[in-house]
């Protein structure tokens, strides 16, 4: 009996021995073909136009990411104590705590118990889910062994405290030190230390702002593990045991407050910059165009201008002499959605388009003073019925010039134009001045039927700014190392669009949407924000039942702002279909407060004059009349006008 037991034993201890043999023979040759890289860490930093960080850019995400040596010595040592005693001496898994783990799963029929080393919840963050399955637990255990034989234990344990998940958005010690204590991560206390680190278990039930008892609970467990492990002296333990903590909750990298839409703008940029990202592995500075205290500004007026609007709303505002893109807002909340309505969203531009169809009547023969009756119209076209309206059917009733169709958005003199014409010049015009896709040569492409971004609105009016000359715009200026090695800078193309002469005159004649003293039976479109203005604008209006638009410019800034609703709802509130016009106000005149720039307007051009006519007939002044100068180029005049040329 005892002979037989003893070759049961022995058989028993060979079957088990040669099992175990192919199961590390099995794991060494799965783990040696596995091709799993910890991620190249790229850092990128953010800077606006005054050389201030304001976003971290690492491993994908929205973070700081930090050497192991800037990492407070309690840092590590707080995670390791309660994480992973063994870190530095294991080969990825911990077999002794998968031992003890393992026959309590059994017994509860479960994982409820978990023994993940540090490398494997490092795995777990970069490749896998949080499910909790058998075959995911051998995945990360597989993976960590293989990741143990490519890399150092150094190196695991700083990818895994740049990866970790603090709450509130943060992501790594860096960011949570500084969103939590106002420190970066090599200046935490080891009180402090142990806060952060009791975070990860269950970052909502640990965060030290949401429930401050529950991580001084586990931070003393933290500390007693330390103290334990002898990583601590007793002194040392005793002080931060009855420490107490004050915590800020700064987000560096806040959305809410650092220009979110212009950021991915940006990374997405820096994607197109050919050969980069190979020149600088330890991480890139990139030096943007935002003007921070400008973005800051257009946001307050939103928050201000509509409460409790549900409306959407996007802006984009350019520096035009420059093509520096100044700021960019594509949404009311980058939380709540962060399509960029300024970028990727197309919209019919109503009478906003209306600039670019006068300044083809002014290339093509036209005055500024050039009149058609305002009045009902039925046009015919291509043996079509064409009616368009004027806003709430008012219609001068006689001859108006340009000027006053600009001012007050006549439909029916636009169209009269546009026909007059012939619907392919303002086609080109487009094209010219960069619009893109099908854009229709029909009667109503005069009143902004074709589709336009923000962003395309916006950078087309920046050439009538900057008088028919296009700056290329661009978000990024300078890019360097870490060390300030500069390896890239924006050279941006200049190209000539149209004659300065014709756009200065366009430019003059924008200016009369603030002048009250042309209301006839109706207002010019911008009078109701006049009084807000300190300084000469150029701008137009555009409205559809859907959509409302305000780009104004002179030499020093562009602005362009649209509200709607993204299921193009109809604006029905009557403060709905304003507010966009008071932010655009409210815009321009904090460029000049932020920048504290003197306002600037147009040189008058040599081959260009001012004469003093009513604005609204285009003609000479009678008795009592107002008028005001209305410039010609000197080689077109109107007949009326006897000075020699």
């Amino acid at each position: 009996m005892k002979k037989h037991f003893l070759r049961i034993l022995k058989g028993s201890i060979i079957a088990i021995t040669l099992l175990l043999t192919i199961l590390i023979l099995s794991i060494a040759i799965i783990t040696s073909k596995m091709n799993y890289q910890m991620p190249e860490i790229l850092n990128v930093e953010l800077y606006d136009s005054d050389n201030y960080k304001y976003l971290s850019y690492s491993n994908g995400k929205k973070q700081s990411y930090v050497k192991l040596a800037d990492i407070s010595p309690f840092l590590k040592n707080a995670f390791i104590s309660i994480e992973d005693k063994r870190f530095y001496e294991h080969h990825g898994i911990d077999l002794i705590r998968i031992g003890g783990a393992l026959l309590k799963n059994l017994k509860s029929n479960k994982i409820s118990e978990g023994a993940s080393t540090i490398t494997q919840q490092y795995v777990k963050n970069l490749y896998l889910t949080s499910e909790k399955t058998w075959k995911r637990k051998i995945n990360e255990i597989l993976i960590a062994l293989s990741i143990e034989k490519k890399y150092s234990k150094d190196d695991i344990l700083e990818g895994y405290l740049n990866s970790i998940y603090f709450d509130h958005g943060i992501y790594g010690v860096e960011d949570a030190s500084i969103y939590y204590f106002n420190k970066h991560a090599s200046e935490l206390t080891l009180v402090e230390a142990a806060s952060i680190a009791s975070i990860p278990k269950g970052p909502t039930l640990y965060s030290p702002i949401k429930n401050p008892s529950n991580n001084k609970t586990r931070r003393e467990l933290i500390l007693n593990e330390m103290y334990h492990d002898e990583v601590i002296t007793s002194l040392e333990y005793e002080e931060a045991i009855n420490a107490m903590i004050e915590c800020v909750g700064n987000n560096p990298n806040d959305d809410a407050i650092n220009a979110p839409y212009f950021q991915d703008l940006v990374l997405a940029e820096l994607k197109n910059i050919p050969t980069i990202t190979d020149k600088a592995p330890g991480g890139l500075k990139v030096y943007t165009t935002l003007n921070s205290k400008l973005y800051q500004s257009i946001n307050d007026s939103i928050i201000k201008r509509a409460p409790t609007s549900n409306i959407e709303t996007a802006v984009y505002a350019i520096e035009p002499a420059s093509g520096k893109v100044l700021a960019v807002i594509g949404g009311r909340n980058y939380e709540n959605s962060t399509y960029n309505r300024a970028v990727s969203s197309v919209r019919q531009p109503g009478s906003s388009i209306k600039p670019f169809l006068y300044l083809t009547a002014l290339e093509n023969g036209f005055t500024v003073a050039t009149t058609f009756k305002s009045e009902p119209t039925t046009f015919y076209y291509n043996n079509m019925a064409y009616s368009p309206t004027n806003f709430q059917s008012i219609y001068a009733g006689f001859d108006v010039s340009m000027a006053y169709a600009l001012a007050t958005s006549d439909n029916i003199y636009a169209v009269k134009t546009h026909l007059f014409l012939g619907c392919d010049k303002m086609v080109k015009t487009l094209k010219r001045f960069g619009f893109t896709g099908d854009i229709p040569a029909i009667p109503s492409l005069a009143l902004g039927v074709k589709e336009v971004s923000v962003q395309e609105l916006t950078e087309a009016y920046s050439i009538l700014a900057n008088l028919g000359t296009k700056v290329t715009p661009h978000l990024i200026t300078k890019i360097t190392t870490m060390d300030d090695e500069v390896l890239y800078e924006a050279n941006p193309q200049v190209t000539k669009i149209a004659d300065t002469s014709d756009v200065y005159l366009l430019n003059e004649a924008m200016t009369s949407v603030f002048d009250n003293n042309m209301t006839y039976n109706i207002r010019p479109t911008g009078v109701a924000v006049k009084s807000l203005l300190t300084t000469k604008y150029a701008a137009k209006s555009g409205s559809t039942d859907t959509d409302n638009w305000m780009v104004g410019f002179n030499p020093d800034i562009v602005v362009t702002v649209w509200t709607g609703y993204d299921d193009n709802s109809l604006i029905i509130n009557t403060q709905d279909a304003k507010f966009g016009k008071y932010i655009w106000a409210d815009a321009v005149e904090a460029y000049y407060k932020i920048t504290q720039k003197s306002p600037s307007w147009y040189q008058m051009p040599d081959d260009v004059i001012g004469i003093e006519i009513n604005p609204t007939t285009g003609f000479y002044g009678a008795f009592g009349d107002y008028t005001k100068p209305i410039y010609f180029k000197k080689e077109n005049l109107p007949w009326f006008i006897g000075i020699n040329k």
